[in-house]
This record gives structure tokens, sequence and C-alpha cells, in this order.
């Protein structure tokens, strides 16, 4: 009996071994055995991947780079290439060069084996990165088009909890002369790269100390075995929320400058190991005297010992209540009064017999500058003054005083302030030791008295910077430090610097929120969807919302899931969020069901558990036209793509394959489409590379299924192709005038064709393979899965293809689209239409279809028809 069996669409995917005998499922007749290097269209068909041009080569062969996108309009878009300690920027013309035409560089904090834990995000044209490490970055184009890298530290907050100690207090005092500083440590801080497959050998400063039992990278037994080493010797190491910190003794830290610690990730530890990553001892200092200056120093005291090295950078707020002011006196011609402190409301009263002017003034710099406040006029016999008023509602200390103005007689005057509580903040400067610390003053204070009301920073070396940065209803929000793990914090409204508030909290202020969960859950990503902010942690799913505006009055956090995430941040993508599970091999999305009232999600890996199988989601890319492409970067160098429609019912996966090894991807606007870039670990160093728009053009010569590819057009056809250094010694291929040919080996950056040609293409190849799950039959008296058939003959529906082979799996492969040329040496047009071809081959008892396309041309399969006997 023959049967003829059809595959109507490809949109689901490629399946399991597991999912595949699931003849029963719905979505059976959609899914693949294997799906390589296809994008798998909504509409049911699948094309192969388009090639990828070189955009350029990355500073440096052997490091980890980033790529993070720059979208400053709707015909600009650049590529940030973040690499060791270094930023330059990439247009799809190649990279942004200087006036000595090389490539335009901007120094960076961030070392090589650190870039991948940079969270960055982009507001108008400013690109905000922080990184747990290092203070907060920003990216800026100017309205001139110039671009500037620059520190940006938070202003006048946040702030930890406040002391309430009273055997624990701080001033402010003055101090000149010489100084005798105790010793810096020198220290390293570092989140260290942990993979599964290898085993963990370490030494510090050039003496082995550990080796891993098993595989697995037990980073807290390494860090235990280096403190029973070096402990003797002063040195210290400490793992915490992820964090490996290193510090050596403080009286020698200068001599401990440079030290290095070496981690190296082995698969066999008799072999050279795969990678190795170090981390340098800095910032240390010896201990001695340091001269004064000559100026006064601001210098912040404790009464017990609290003050490290680490600190400097950080800010401290010091809180006094002060009680009201009152002064008074007489005022000449142009004199001036005595000075008090307000931070609010203010009384005035003159007397005696005086005409003129009297200035009241005030002054937000200690005295420096003063800005006129109210201005009074009396001419004779009139009533002496009287007023009162409030200074704005700010959290500014001002002196006030009182001013003559062309005054004849003596003006007598009584000036008052009410009590008020001033915040003062310094700026943590240089440590001189655990009781004294150099410091300037970032806002007023109040006092130099004794104040147990202090409360460090939420941001310094010390207490560690935010992992997460986002925006959130004209608010920076930051979140996760290594001291606060569920921390998040809001800027002031359009104020993205200001993390300070007023005296009276406004609905304006910043403010903090904490996760209250049942065990600790450090925060990974933050992205805002749908009107809401969605927090996701290592324990669990969050949502943070408000009833109106968003304030520290109406914020609510409820916590949605306890599943967890991995250090990926989360996109929004279909009207849903997807976030990555906090082990790495499995992506989910968060969407709001109205049945069960409750945020819920799936697992979208299920079906296609096999291409995730000891392997980790290292990075996100979203693609939304012309297919809605979810690209994921494995951390085995592999990417795979998520076809996601979730309106649709439509999950679709497929894997993709180069010459190299994938380290990261972005999308950023196209005409037409969103373009997709990737770095990608080549035989001679890491490569830029964008992907080309597929089938942008029909004409045979436009077309690139190459990667890593560069494109020559000659005014008279030539055969010589040079300028290929990036592929020397590799295998290329070639579309010639539109017509494929190949392999050539590039030897000294050039390859010789065989025939002249005008317009060429030159990269590597690549094979796009569609495998269809075993064909089942109906039978009438059971399951055909034990039973023998055989594969007549198949009939492909193609669009806009060339070339392609099919046959049955495991045996040979025919051609299947096939043109004549129109003339000789000219390349044949597309073909759509529908081929037939009698398939060889025996009976078995799961047999299956594979099409592949190992020309580097265009191919779109509609659908699949197979007679079946």
């Amino acid at each position: 009996m023959v049967y003829h069996h059809l595959q109507p669409s490809f949109s689901g995917g490629e399946v399991s071994p597991h999912t595949a005998a699931r003849a029963e499922a719905g979505s059976f007749s959609r899914w693949l055995k294997t799906a390589q290097n296809f994008i798998l269209h909504a509409q049911g068909g699948a094309s192969n991947r388009p090639g990828t041009w070189l955009v350029a080569q990355a500073k440096y062969a052997g490091k980890d780079i980033r790529l993070i996108p720059f979208i400053c309009g709707d015909e600009e878009a650049y590529v940030l290439e973040l690499g060791d300690k270094y930023v330059r920027l990439h247009t799809s013309a190649g990279p942004v060069l200087g006036e000595n035409a090389q490539p335009t560089e901007w120094a960076t904090p961030y070392p090589a084996h650190e870039v991948a834990h940079v969270n960055y995000v982009q507001y108008n044209q400013v690109l905000y990165l922080v990184h747990p490490a290092y203070a907060p970055q920003r990216f800026v184009r100017a309205k001139d088009g110039t671009f500037t890298w620059e520190e940006f530290m938070p202003q006048y907050g946040p702030f930890r909890t406040v002391n309430t100690n009273a055997s624990r207090c701080m001033r402010l005092t003055q101090e000149g002369g010489e100084i005798t500083v105790a010793g810096v440590k020198a220290g390293v801080t570092f989140q260290p790269l942990v993979y599964p497959q290898y085993a963990l050998m370490a030494d510090f400063n050039g003496q082995w100390f550990y080796l891993d039992e098993n595989f697995g990278c037990n980073i807290a037994a390494m860090v235990n075995k280096f403190n029973q080493t070096f402990g003797a010797q002063g040195f210290a190491a400490e793992y915490k929320n992820g964090v490996v910190t290193v510090t050596s003794p403080a009286a020698t830290g200068g001599d401990a400058n440079g030290m290095e610690l070496k981690l190296r990730y082995h698969e066999d530890p008799v072999e050279s190991p795969r990678e190795v990553a170090v981390y340098t001892l800095s910032g240390g200092t010896n201990a001695g005297t340091v001269p004064d200056s000559g100026s006064k120093k601001q210098i912040l005291e404790s009464d017990f010992d609290y003050f490290r090295p680490a600190q400097a950078g950080g800010i401290i707020s010091l809180t006094h209540e002060m009680e009201g002011q009152y002064v008074a006196g007489s005022v000449g011609y142009d004199g001036v009064s005595q000075t008090l402190k307000s931070g609010g409301d203010w009384r005035l009263k003159t007397a005696g017999n005086w005409t003129g002017n009297a200035v009241l003034e005030k002054s937000g710099d200690g005295g420096t500058t003063w800005q006129v406040l109210k201005r009074f006029a009396r001419e004779s016999g009139a009533e002496n003054l009287s007023d009162y008023g409030t200074l704005e509602e700010t959290s500014q200390m001002y002196l006030i005083r009182l001013r003559g103005e062309n005054v004849t007689g003596e003006m007598g005057y009584e000036l008052w302030s009410d009590a008020f509580v001033q915040e003062g903040i310094v700026r943590l400067k240089n440590y001189l030791g655990p009781r004294k610390m150099e410091v300037e003053i970032v806002q007023a204070v109040a006092s130099d008295d004794w104040s147990l009301r202090w409360a460090p920073g939420s941001f310094s070396p010390a207490a560690g910077f935010p992992a997460c940065v986002f925006f959130y209803q004209d608010r920076l929000g930051l979140a996760c430090t290594a001291t606060e793990p569920q921390a998040l914090w809001f800027s002031k409204i359009g104020q993205y610097q200001d993390f300070g508030h007023q005296r009276t909290l406004q609905a304006s202020d910043s403010f903090g929120l904490n996760l209250s969960a049942k065990s600790l859950q450090s925060i990974r990503s933050v992205v805002a969807s749908g009107g809401k902010l969605f927090v996701f942690t290592s324990g669990g799913e969050w949502t943070v919302e408000a009833d109106g505006a968003f304030t520290a009055y109406t914020v609510r956090a409820r916590q949605q899931g306890e599943r967890g995430a991995s250090r990926v941040p989360a996109l929004a993508a279909g009207g849903r969020v997807l976030f990555v599970q906090a082990r790495g091999g499995v992506l989910r999305d968060l969407v709001y069901d109205y049945t069960c009232a409750a945020y819920l999600g799936a697992d979208l890996t299920l079906l296609a558990r096999h291409l995730f199988f000891n392997r980790e989601i290292r990075e996100l890319a979203l693609q939304q036209e012309p297919d809605e492409l979810l690209w994921c970067v494995m951390s085995d160098g592999g990417l795979l793509t998520l076809t996601y429609q979730p309106q649709q019912d439509l999950c679709a996966w497929a894997r993709h394959t180069t010459p190299g090894t994938v380290c990261g991807v972005c999308t950023v606007p196209a005409p037409g489409y969103d373009e997709l870039w990737l770095c990608v670990r080549r035989a001679n160093g890491m490569c830029i590379e964008r992907m080309n728009k597929r089938l942008a053009s029909k004409a045979p010569s436009q077309q690139l299924f190459l990667d890593s590819a560069l494109a020559f057009n000659f005014a008279e056809p030539a055969a010589q192709i040079t300028g290929l250094t990036h592929l020397e010694g590799q295998t290329v291929y070639v579309l010639a005038d539109g017509n494929p040919a190949g392999p050539f080996t590039v030897r000294s950056g050039a390859i010789t064709l065989p025939a002249p040609a005008g317009r060429v293409l030159v990269g590597l190849a690549y094979e796009a393979v569609l495998g269809s799950l075993p064909i089942q039959p109906p039978l009438a008296d059971g399951t055909p899965r034990d039973r023998k058939h055989r594969l007549n003959g198949i009939s492909v529906s193609v669009l806009d293809s060339r070339g392609g082979c099919v046959g049955v799996e495991g045996g040979r492969l025919d051609e299947l689209v096939y043109a004549p040329q129109k003339a000789y040496n000219q390349a044949p047009g597309l073909q759509t239409c529908v081929c037939h071809k009698v398939l060889a081959g025996g009976h078995n008892l799961r047999p299956a279809v594979v099409f592949k396309q190992a020309e580097p041309l265009p191919v779109t399969v509609l659908d699949l028809t197979v007679e079946v006997v």
C-alpha cells in the first residue's frame, strides 16, 4: 500500500530524542529531528540562514570581548567592542576611526574576564554600565557627535541602615601638618569563573597551593586552602555572595602590589589548562608618614575601629539635630550681621532710627558666596521690619545673615532660625587609620559634635557596586551589591544621578526597596514590561509596581515564583518576559494568567532539552524583524535560535554552526530589519561580524551565505584575491559573479580563482540541514513503529532557491533544485517550484528524510511530501 506523508510545516523546530516518539502530539507533524543553520519561519517554512560580513578583528586575538548596542537615532546605530580595559566603536561600515586613521578607543576599568558580567541600559544618548566590582560608568554621545567615557557615581546617596549604637559615634574635624598613616592592604576582588566540566588548579605569587579533588571548580575549598597556606604570612581570602576578596598584610601592603593569584582550568591536570584567569593585587602601601600639603584637611573621626582603605571613594552621612539659633546686634552703612545656620524657617526684626536697605542673604557653600533671599527698604519715620519666611524645601543647610545697604544711622536687628535636622554627607578620600579618614564635603555637615546617627553609603569598593541597572518611570534604577544583594534603589524623577531626598520626603525623591524573601536571594536582573518592573533573583521572580505614581509611599513588591534566574539579563518579547532559570540550562517565559490570577510561565526548552544538555545559556539577543528570533549563545560557543510567537503557540528551536566559537551577540536596527552582530573566536583571532540581510537582492552575485566574508568588486574581472589575512590558512569558498567555487586555501592572505570574476564573495562555508522525524504512516491494525517501510520518492516545495540535496537519512543525497544557466558562465536565477525526486534505499524501521544545502546559495523549503511503501 502506498501512503503519501505530508510535513506541511517546520514551525515545531528541532525536538529531543525523548520527544521524537510522541506521534499522538498535535504538533508532531511540525517537528524535526535536525534543524541546523535554518531559520524556522512562523508561517511554516524554513530558510538557510544568511552569512556574516567581517566588520573588524578585535584588538586582542586571545581575549574575551563583549558586544553592546548603542542606538543614537533612527539611522544611527553603533556597536561597542568592550574588551580588556578598553572600548571601541563600530558601525556596519567598520570601526570608527580617529585622526590617525586608527580605531578610536576609550579606557575602561573592566579586564577581559569581567566584561561578561557588565550590565547596561541606554537612555537617550547615554549608555549606563555597572559591574559589582567597579564604580558605575557611562558612555555619552554629545550633541556635537563626540563620545566620552566617564565614571558615573550616584550623588547624595543611597545609604545603608543608620547606626543606632550609642557607643559608636563619628564627627567631622580639621587637621593639618604631618600625618602618620597606617599601612594599606593590597587586595583584589573578583567574581571567579566556574566551569563544571573542568578541574581547578591555583597558585599564588608563583607557589602552587590547590587542586580540585573532582571536577566542578570548588571555589570555597580553594579559598579555605589559600587561608591555610598563606594565613600565617598575613594574607587572607574571603568568598561571599559569589565574590572572592584577597588581601595582604596592611603593614607591607606596598610590597604585595603586583602579586598574582592564578586560577587554571583543566580537563586533565597533566595537560595544559583550557583557560587561565589572573588576578593581581594592587592598591597597597607600606606604613609610614605622609607630609601635609599645608592646607587644612577635612577629617572624619570615629570613636571605634571602623575605617578600611577599601572604603575610599564611598560616602557617609552624618546627621545632627540642630537647635534653633538666635543672633542680635546692629548694622551700619554697609555692615553685615553675624551668621546663623538654618534648614527651614527664619524670622527677622529690626529696631532703631535708620533708613536704607536691609538685605537678607543665604549661602549654601559655607559663606564663600551669598545670594539675596529677600530685600527690605525703610524710609524715615516708617515702621521697623518684622518678617518671617521659609527656605525652599531642600536637604541643604544654609548660612543666613543680614547686610546693610546704604544704611544711615544704626539698624538694630534680631535674627532667628528654627530647629532642624541636617544630614551632612562626606566622600571618603584617603585612609589615615582605623579611626580616621580624610574626606571631602558633599553636603554640609551642621556640627563638629559627635553623632551616633551616621550611615555608610551603599556603593564603595568595600561595600560593592550595583550589579544591575535599569530605567523605570523616569527614574534610574540600581540593584544588588555584595553587602545588599536584595536591595533596589531609584533616583529622583528626571535626575538620574541624584539619589538624595529632602527633609520631608517628596513624591519625586529617591528611595530604596528591599525584597523580603524567606532566604537570601541576590538580584540577577531587572526589566520593565507591561507597566510593571520584573525583578529576577537567584531564588525567585518578583514584580514591583505602584498604584498611581511610583513613589516611596505607593511602591509594592510581590513574589510571583520561586524558580530563580541566572545572571543572564531577562528581556521582554512577545508580550512576555523571558529569563534563564538559575542553573543556566532552562529558558522560561513569564506572563499574567487571568484564570489563576498569578504570573505563570512555561519551560521553552522542554521539547528540545538535548540542545541544553551540559550547556548553559550565556547571552540572549532578540531579533524582532523579519522573524521573531531569540538568539542564544551557549557556554560551549554554540548558537541557538528560538522562533518565538506565543500568541500563535509557536516555539521552535534550531541550532547554528560556524567554523569557530560564538562568544557574544547583539542586535541593532538597520533599514528594514534588525541586524545581528556576533563576536566569534576563529582560528586567527576574535572576529566581529554582522549577519547579512537575507535576500536583500535576488541578484545571484548579491547573495551571501558564507561566514566572516569579504566582498571584492573589480572594474575589470580579476582572479587574484588579496586582503584575506583574517582567513590565513583557512579553507574558504567563493561566490564569483553568483557562481559557487572552492575550496581554496588562503596563503599569504590571498587566493587565486580558476577564472576572473567581477564580483567575488569570499568566506567560510557552513552546511544547512533539515532532518525529519521517522515517517510513520497510519495503519489500520496498529502502530507502524515496529514495521519496516521504504521511502519511494519525495516532493519538495521550494521558494526562491538554488541548489540543495535530498535523500533518505543515512543514504545518498541527490541534487534537488536545478536550473540550467542562461548563458555560459552566467549564474542561474532563483527557483520557486515543486521538485520531485526518486529516493534510493531499502526498507527500514524508522525511515526519515534529510535535506541539505552545502553550497553558499539560498534555499527555502515550504513542505515535504514523501511517498511511503
